[in-house]
């Protein structure tokens, strides 16, 4: 037997109600004005009451003075107790709109806030092509709607800005709009990107951005004469390079570009991380043997495995159980850890040391590693020194 619900409860449930509905009612705000959450109060039985009448009339009571407001009724209905004659008690509480139940729930601002903020997104959009931005805004909710109203602003701006100006080809930094940091558009462009699919029907911002840049190590300039040994370029302009190294040697973390010898027939870039699968359009590095080499954690074999989408026949070296034992007493733990719960396309080598450092949330930089011991399994990889210094 269900207990009587008191009106502390119905802030429960209509807190619920808000968690669950709020998203439908972005969608719809015309709907979200006639829902309403019915909440049946279990009134106490004749039983109950002789067990304990104190308690009875105190709920009661509690009801009688439930400051409920106009949009939520409170239904009375007869008891007949063959002990205690008719009774009035409340049976079921009715809350009507969307408004009431997010103010009963304590979110009664923020919901206002939301519904003032959808309307003026909405008015951006001006044809059909808008269909789907309903759906976009109640995706979104949560982030423009916690913006500071200065971010709001912003946001409001630069969507309107775009909207006027499709396929502008500016870079970000030289959007012409009043009192907007372009860094804040940098910040906020998947937001940006989400909401104007749904006011203009695709995602594309129209600006450029400054292409990201590898980090490149000439570890034998017999390769490239004339080239500085370590150099910074754009991927595309990387592509271009007349050059056909013996091995490649990806690296997780940039520092190790400096600290590598001379080696010959080989080139070092760097991997950026989970960047490191667009290495893969550059031609000279998918035709080499590349080996890579990342850190002992649980996203240094998340982006190896990734890595291996694109270049399944990438090597690793030093990702291997004995050198994650050998040097565990070098590693720290690992702040967070990659979500990746199976990685397929580790080899038999391999699997074991991520199995080791993810159950002990451990992360082994590679730079970590000493240096002799890196040089000889460098060495054992076929990355070695030229017969000869260069």
């Amino acid at each position: 037997m269900a207990s009587p619900v008191e009106p502390a409860q119905l802030t429960a449930k209509a807190a619920a109600a808000y968690r669950s509905r709020r998203r439908g009612w972005i969608i719809d705000p015309v709907a979200a004005q006639t829902d309403t959450l019915t909440v049946a109060l279990h009134p106490p039985t004749e039983k109950q009451v002789a067990t304990d009448p104190d308690a009875v009339v105190t709920w009661l009571r509690s009801w009688q003075r439930a400051n409920t407001g106009a949009a939520t009724t409170v239904e009375w209905a007869e008891r007949h107790w063959r002990s205690y004659g008719t009774q009035q008690v409340p049976v079921r509480v009715t809350v009507r709109g969307a408004d009431e139940i997010a103010r009963l729930a304590g979110h009664g601002k923020a919901w206002q806030r939301i519904g003032e903020r959808r309307e003026r997104l909405a008015g951006l959009a001006h044809d059909s092509a808008a269909a789907d931005l309903p759906t976009r805004l109640a995706a979104t909710a949560t982030r423009w709607s916690e913006l500071s109203d200065t971010d709001f602003a912003v946001l409001l701006a630069v969507l309107d800005w775009l909207v006027d100006h499709p396929g502008s080809g500016v870079y970000i930094r030289q959007l012409p709009i009043p009192g907007v940091d372009t860094k804040w558009v940098g910040g906020h462009r998947r937001l940006l990107e989400e909401l104007l699919g749904g006011i203009r029907g695709d995602t594309d911002l129209g600006v450029r951005t400054v292409p990201r840049s590898c980090a490149v190590a000439l570890r034998d300039p017999a390769l490239l004469p004339g080239m500085p040994r370590i150099f910074a370029t754009p991927l595309e302009e990387l592509a271009t390079l007349p050059i056909e190294p013996a091995r490649v040697l990806i690296l997780e973390n940039k520092e190790g570009l400096y600290a590598l010898p001379a080696m010959a027939g080989v080139i070092a870039v760097h991997g950026s991380g989970y960047a490191a699968h667009e290495l893969a359009a550059v031609p000279w590095i998918a035709q080499s043997d590349c080996v890579y080499w990342g850190d002992l954690d649980t996203h240094g074999f998340a982006i190896l495995d990734q890595l291996r989408i694109h270049l399944p026949q990438v090597r690793s070296v030093l990702m291997d159980i004995g050198t994650a034992t050998d040097w565990a007493e070098l590693a720290v733990a690992e702040p967070c850890q990659s979500s990746a719960d199976r990685l397929p396309r580790l080899s038999a080598d391999e699997q074991p040391a991520f199995d080791f450092v993810r159950d002990r949330h451990l992360r082994l930089e590679q730079e970590r590693i000493p240096w002799p011991v890196v040089l000889t399994a460098l060495a054992a990889a076929g990355i070695t020194p030229p017969a000869a210094s260069v």
